[in-house]
């Protein structure tokens, strides 16, 4: 009876473990099928099932290899149609998709060292006295801040209602510094949502103050290009920002805007009939490294008249570190990655 009961299980357990190595032989199998039909990314799939099957088995580690080499060339190709498309979001993926396939792929590698990641930041203080009585009747009111890029197209970033802190990400192909410039604010206003009586929701966007798509008139001067060896951290440089300057008193900005920039150094002039910058950055930090940039819009405060029904705005010194919202802004652990550069670039008037 006992060696009827051993047997039984021992007759188990093969037929276990031949049960495991005929699942992983099916995958494997159905992968080698695959590649010889071309199916690359099919074939990928199988010989991937097959390694969480059986990890440690070179053949099908070699197998899956060779195959994501063929599978990356693809991903490459429909890489540079959407970058003739000038889907960049999609194009980019793609690229990432690529090198995570075949990290040493040349011709990815040389595409990535054309792509910077942007992270436009900054913080909008507002003083209301009195809002338009016509905005009560609104279901849902948003701070929102929109922002000139160089490719002529605006983005919109959210102004948090606690901090007044924003921030935006963007990705750029084959853009240098002075194109960086092009990065301005364009508005600052309310986002309204308002339900018809049939239940239509309509959007309005209230600007209080409209800079409009603006671009410098000229650019001149040569950039400094000096770079740190090893990135440092922006926090670090943060309390070089501190002065005792007097805050400018507050405008309203006209309805056309022209200006010109001169790069000197590591500064970059912005020459104006109005000697404002609020329009502009304040900071770029560059990591050419790794191919990031922060720029650094800095504390705006957006007052309304009551008499005038008008918006001004101004650009607030720091003070004191407490002034300087990027303390606030750097314990965002998703925004850790824009935290260092190997150069920098103020702006000045």
């Amino acid at each position: 009876m006992k060696n009827y009961f051993y047997e039984n299980i021992v007759f188990f357990l093969l037929f276990l473990i031949s049960f495991l190595f005929l699942g992983c032989s099916i995958h494997y199998d159905k992968g080698i099928q695959l590649e010889k039909e071309k199916r690359w990314e099919e074939s990928a799939i199988e010989y991937r099932l097959a390694l969480i099957e059986d990890p440690n088995n070179l053949k099908i580690v070699k197998s899956l290899s060779r195959v994501n080499k063929h599978v990356s060339k693809e991903n490459f190709k429909t890489y540079k149609n959407f970058l003739n498309l000038k889907y960049f979001k999609k194009a980019f993926k793609r690229l990432e998709a690529t090198l995570m396939q075949d990290p040493e792929l040349k011709e990815a590698l040389l595409e990535k060292e054309h792509w910077k990641k942007i992270l436009i930041t900054g913080k909008v203080e507002f003083e209301f006295n009195k809002l338009f009585s016509n905005l009560r009747l609104a279901d849902e009111m948003i701070l929102q801040v929109k922002i000139n890029t160089p490719n002529n197209k605006i983005l919109t970033g959210n102004v948090s209602g606690e901090t007044g802190i924003f921030f935006i990400e963007d990705l750029v192909y084959r853009i240098d510094l002075m194109q960086l410039t092009d990065y301005t604010i364009n508005s600052i206003g309310l986002k309204i949502k308002r339900k018809s009586n049939s239940g239509i929701i309509h959007d309005e966007f209230k600007k209080f103050v409209n800079f409009s798509e603006l671009t410098p008139i000229q650019v001149i001067g040569k950039i400094k290009n000096n770079t740190f060896k090893k990135p440092q951290n922006v926090l670090d440089h943060r309390p070089s920002l501190l002065t005792d300057n007097q805050d400018k008193k507050a405008w309203y900005p006209p309805k056309v805007l022209s200006y010109k920039l001169q790069f000197f150094e590591d500064s970059i002039k912005i020459i104006s009939k109005s000697n404002r910058n609020e329009f502009a950055p304040s900071v770029i930090y560059l990591n050419q490294s790794d191919q990031k940039v922060n720029i650094d819009f800095g504390v705006n405060k957006l007052s309304m008249d009551d008499y005038k029904r008008k918006w001004s705005i101004q650009r607030k010194f720091y003070r004191n570190l407490e002034d300087d919202y990027y303390y606030l802004l750097a314990n965002n652990l998703t925004l850790y990655q824009y935290l260092f550069y190997d150069s920098i670039f103020r702006f000045i008037n």
